[in-house]
């Protein structure tokens, strides 16, 4: 058996579950991990599912109570439609302070469709870093974000295969680009701005 702990309202609460996992054709129903002896994913979920009352349960939600869910902490939320002035300082702040960070796109026609930019529409990803890079003659803030499915990726300025990466110091560049199709990507702060509709912060302390 395997323990786990979710905050709720104020306590932490025990969910405790067997390792029986949802299974069919050789493939985990949902969530699945990176590696075929890495099981903690799995667990994770059929835990979260086991407190939310089922898996179809998971299907929606907020990103933001996820969050706070998992690790008990303070959560804050900025709509990128109308954006603090100094989003940038504060994403790389929350970056190097070693916040969960997370943002979404707007999905009130269509969830989970993939435009041809390769941004998915009513969909959540993780937001895994926030820098700023010397570009050509100046700076430009750059903002990492993962796709949680583990593919489809930004097509647009600062993906994997963009000319701009052409342009940055070779060191940089070895420090920042993977350049492979495992979901996760880099896009300028603007573009950021353009194509998420939310960004959410959650660290243990305000």
């Amino acid at each position: 058996f395997f323990p786990f702990q979710f905050w709720q309202y104020g306590d932490w609460v025990d969910v405790v579950i067997d390792d029986r996992l949802p299974f069919l054709n050789g493939r985990y129903l949902s969530v699945h991990p990176r590696t075929s002896n890495e099981f903690w994913p799995s667990l994770l979920e059929k835990a979260y599912a086991k407190l939310r009352g089922s898996y179809k349960n998971l299907h929606g939600g907020y990103l933001s109570d996820a969050l706070v869910d998992f690790t008990g902490g303070v959560q804050v939320q900025f709509s990128l439609k109308d954006p603090p002035p100094d989003l940038e300082e504060i994403l790389k702040a929350a970056d190097r302070s070693q916040c969960l960070m997370g943002c979404s796109t707007s999905g009130q026609l269509r969830r989970n469709v993939e435009l041809r930019n390769g941004i998915v529409q009513g969909h959540a990803y993780t937001v895994t870093g926030a820098v700023k890079i010397h570009y050509r003659n100046g700076w430009k803030h750059i903002i990492r974000i993962w796709n949680p499915w583990g593919h489809g990726e930004w097509k647009g300025p600062w993906s994997d295969d963009s000319p701009q990466w052409d342009h940055v110091e070779p060191e940089c560049r070895e420090a920042l680009l993977r350049n492979k199709d495992d979901g996760e990507f880099w896009m300028s702060c603007k573009n950021f701005q353009e194509q998420f509709s939310w960004v959410y912060i959650c660290n243990s302390t305000p």
